[in-house]
């Protein structure tokens, strides 16, 4: 069973992780399209990135966010 979080502001269901993991990616590689890439905070590429879910301050369970290769390097 997918665990579906509750938006903290409203109770109302939230987002799934997936989802959230989901509209990452597309804002990102929409971004990627009009000619924007994220890098570290020091220039340097970013190649991997993960959505975590933490409950309890322990990590869950995550998922791998799919990034556009970056084309400055």
């Amino acid at each position: 069973m997918v665990h579906q979080p509750r938006d903290r502001a409203t109770g109302e269901e939230g987002m799934t992780l997936e989802e959230h993991a989901k509209a990452i990616e597309d804002a990102i590689q929409a971004a990627h399209n009009d000619g924007f890439e994220l890098d570290d905070g020091n220039g340097e590429p970013i190649h991997v990135m993960e959505l975590n879910a933490i409950h309890d301050g322990s990590f869950d369970r995550w998922v791998y966010i799919d990034l556009p290769e970056p084309t400055y390097y």
